[in-house]
Formats: structure tokens, sequence, C-alpha cells
């Protein structure tokens, strides 16, 4: 199944760099999408040090990509038996909402760069905390830049998110 990939990141300090490609929603293209140099760039300006570092350190095996009814797109990655993960779901308008898990901890950091819809973890976040074992927090870290365009919060929190109602795992490495 092959769709076209449209990422429209904000043009803005406060937004992501507009990329656009013709991908396939498979494990590559998560990679591609995900470790993209203009993406990586923006968010190692738009995250706090460490949370960058926390969130990249993960970025091993991939699972496939999986388009929310909204339109945006979750990517998922773990590092290999060390019960650690990195999550980010990139909205066409800008907005970001990245999740990490280290090794050895039961917190899971969550920080988006939206202003209008940060006083929840996007329904897509809460659905990759569930993998973890259930002694799991989420807590949050502010990004060094907002996005505080007012928008509608509706597909970010409070209803079913997924098209598909389930993430399946997939992962090959070294792709």
């Amino acid at each position: 199944m092959k769709n076209i990939i449209y990422l429209i990141l904000l043009l803005s300090t406060m937004g992501l760099t507009m990329i656009s490609a013709n991908a396939t929603d498979t494990i590559a293209s998560a990679r591609n999408t995900v470790l993209d140099g203009a993406l990586q760039s923006q968010l190692q300006i738009q995250l706090e040090r460490n949370d960058y570092n926390n969130f990249y350190s993960n970025l091993e095996d991939f699972s496939a990509p999986y388009t929310l009814k909204n339109g945006s797109k979750f990517y998922e990655a773990r590092r290999d038996n060390l019960n650690s993960a990195s999550a980010i779901v990139i909205d066409p308008q800008g907005y970001f909402y990245v999740a990490y898990k280290m090794p050895k901890s039961n917190n899971i950091t969550y920080i988006t760069n939206d202003g209008s819809c940060n006083k929840e973890v996007h329904d897509a976040i809460k659905v990759f905390a569930n993998t973890f074992a259930e002694n799991n927090k989420i807590i949050s870290s502010n990004p060094t830049k907002i996005n505080n365009t007012s928008h509608s919060c509706k597909g970010v929190y409070g209803k079913p998110f997924l098209k598909n109602h389930s993430f399946e795992r997939a992962h090959i490495k070294n792709q």
C-alpha cells in the first residue's frame, strides 16, 4: 500500500521545517522521516539537550508509521532488549508530540510544542506509554520553543485516534 507522505511543518522558529517525500508506510520510510536531517535539526533546537539526546538514543529498531485520523503521523523506535523507546507524532500543522523511555526508568518523558493542546498527553503517546509495564509514570518536560497558534484540540486527545485502532509491532534491524 503506497501513500504519499506530505509533512508540512511550520516554517517559523516555533515550527518544524517543510519536508515532502514520496514513501510507502514502511519501516524504511519511518527511519528516513525521523532521521531526516531537517527534522533532527529542528528537534535539536526545540528540545532541551538532555531530552533530545535521550529521544535520539532510542532510534534503532523502527516500527512502521501510523497515519492518525487527523493526518498526523506516529513514529516509534526501540533499543533492542533495553526496555527503552522513543515516539513522535508529527502534525501537518507543525506541532510535535515526543515521548521517550530510558532503560531502568519508570518515567516516560513527554514533550510538545503545542501551546493550545499541552494540558493532556496526546492519545497516541498514551498508547505508546501503555506498551510498557503498568508502573510507569508520564512526566512532562518543556520544549525550548512553544507554538502558540490557536487551534482545536479535538484531534489531539479525547477520541480514538488510530485509523486501524491498534499498533502492530514490526521491527527490522539495519534497514
